[in-house]
């Protein structure tokens, strides 16, 4: 339970916890460890960089809209995030990670189908060394 400004108790399911304060007495529940969900902003032509912030949210969404090379900045040892993928109505679109990053099974390539969704499950190990878990062709 949790309780509300105005005194009234809130139930959540285990595994969430309450983020932040949304208006007025309401709560966002995420996914433990999600403190937020942020857009990541998607460019349609020339060379596409987006700066992942892993201070900034624990799930990033993204929808390509031209070959991507992600960075990363601000991770902590400890520290997991995810990434959602969406091709845009074309397809095509590659996804390249930094050095460092080391795929399950050595698969990074994203799928390309026109609207596929993909979604990179990531762990922080040490300064620059990152987990990943790729799973691919949500339908």
């Amino acid at each position: 339970m949790i309780c509300q400004d105005d005194g009234a108790e809130t139930s959540f399911k285990l595994g969430f916890s309450p983020t932040g304060h949304i208006s007025g007495s309401k709560w966002a529940l995420y996914p433990d460890g999600v403190t937020a969900v942020l857009q990541l902003a998607a460019t349609t032509s020339g060379a596409h960089t987006p700066n992942v912030d892993w201070s900034q949210a624990g799930l990033f969404l993204i929808t390509f809209g031209n070959n991507s090379t992600f960075t990363f900045s601000n991770a902590v040892v400890g520290q997991t995030i995810e990434i959602v993928i969406t091709q845009n109505g074309t397809g095509s679109m590659t996804g390249t990670f930094p050095s460092g990053c080391v795929f399950v099974g050595g698969s990074k390539t994203l799928s390309t189908a026109a609207n596929a969704i993909d979604s990179v499950l990531i762990t922080c190990t040490a300064a620059g060394t990152y987990l990943c878990n790729l799973l691919k062709a949500y339908s």
